[in-house]
């Protein structure tokens, strides 16, 4: 297994990219401001933009020192080759994701 991180702007933040077949087993986003935030969290298939089409978050909330825990318990999310997954902050600091991930 691998991690990345990667700090999260307010404009579309690619997180991770998947390099061949991958398993995403744990992602989180998290607020280290002393203020809420919200961000917008996209699955985009290769070749794809981000969109409403692959939004599975939108104005998720996060409070102020806190964390939203995206994949846990077991789930995983199977990403194809250069897959991404990207993050929109309504903050141009203060937001981070952790990714940790493993080919398949």
């Amino acid at each position: 297994m691998a991690i990345v991180t990667t700090n999260v702007t307010n404009s579309a933040t690619t997180v991770y990219t998947s390099s061949g077949n991958s398993a995403v087993t744990y992602a989180t986003i998290n607020n280290v401001t002393a203020s809420a935030i919200s961000v917008d969290i996209h699955v985009v298939p290769s070749g794809d933009s981000v969109g409403n089409i692959n939004c599975i978050a939108r104005t998720l909330e996060i409070a102020a020192t806190d964390a939203y825990q995206l994949y846990s318990g077991g789930e995983k999310l199977l990403l194809e080759d250069s897959d991404v997954i990207s993050v929109t902050a309504n903050v141009a600091a203060g937001v981070n994701a952790v990714v940790s991930y493993t080919s398949i």
